[in-house]
């Protein structure tokens, strides 16, 4: 159609790139800014970036499928694409800094929420509705980042700390880094390195669905933590500065 063909030129135009091969490469989990920008779209109503955006994370959709509910490896892809249509494209603010692995890790805990049933009564408050307050708006998917689930991990001992090295070398920058990279870093084969992750990311989806409120509350105070940080700094700088 015309009016698609004319938004795609617009996105090669504002990424900077001169093909709609170049672009998706790009929307790979090695652009922020490009996912940020068809995220954007996306909030604006424009269906076709959640179109492309679903292409363009078809590898990433591939290794969350692998943590999924399903008898068929079609059935685990299409709760995963679901989970990313449904919850991680409506959730995640294109403003995120860290957005691509965003994107990731709530379509992750989306999918493993669906392995069994919740582990608490609807009816109930949970520890999150408790924290927060009524009056207090935070959601837990805002705040989840790398570092924060993967901190809690290591600290609850469901992973090791060489996995937590690994995941946080492939995962915790701003953008992911390629297995090959990471293999170089860690000293291991390719092979080896993607079997340790495939085993790690198993241990860290069961821990998800065991303890959901624990990390949500990992995730909070590491939010808040920074924040503290992050004032303390600028108290600091300016007290300097006054001075």
């Amino acid at each position: 159609m015309r009016s698609q063909r004319a938004q795609i030129s617009a996105w090669l135009r504002a990424t900077h790139v001169s093909s709609v091969e170049e672009l998706f490469d790009a929307l790979a989990g090695r652009d922020g800014e490009s996912t940020a920008r068809l995220l954007v779209d996306y909030r604006r109503g424009v269906s076709l970036a959640s179109t492309v955006l679903l292409g363009a994370k078809a590898v990433m959709l591939a290794s969350v499928a692998r943590h999924a509910p399903g008898d068929t490896a079609e059935e685990r892809f299409q709760v995963t694409v679901d989970a990313f249509l449904a919850h991680a494209l409506p959730t995640v603010k294109p403003t995120h800094k860290y957005i691509d692995a965003q994107l990731y890790w709530v379509t992750l805990r989306t999918v493993t929420k669906l392995h069994q049933a919740p582990l608490y009564d609807r009816a109930e408050p949970r520890f999150f509705d408790e924290f927060a307050g009524a009056d207090v708006h935070a959601d837990p998917d805002s705040y989840l980042t790398a570092d924060a689930v993967l901190d809690w991990a290591l600290k609850r001992g469901f992973i090791i700390e060489d996995d937590h090295r690994a995941l946080l070398l492939r995962y915790g920058g701003e953008k992911a880094r390629p297995v090959r990279e990471v293999a170089a870093i860690v000293g291991v084969s390719e092979n080896m390195l993607e079997s340790r992750l495939r085993r790690a990311m198993t241990r860290l989806r069961d821990a998800v669905v065991a303890d959901r409120d624990g990390l949500y509350r990992a995730c909070i105070d590491a939010r808040w933590g920074r924040r503290d940080a992050e004032a303390h700094r600028t108290a600091a700088v300016e007290t300097g500065a006054a001075a």
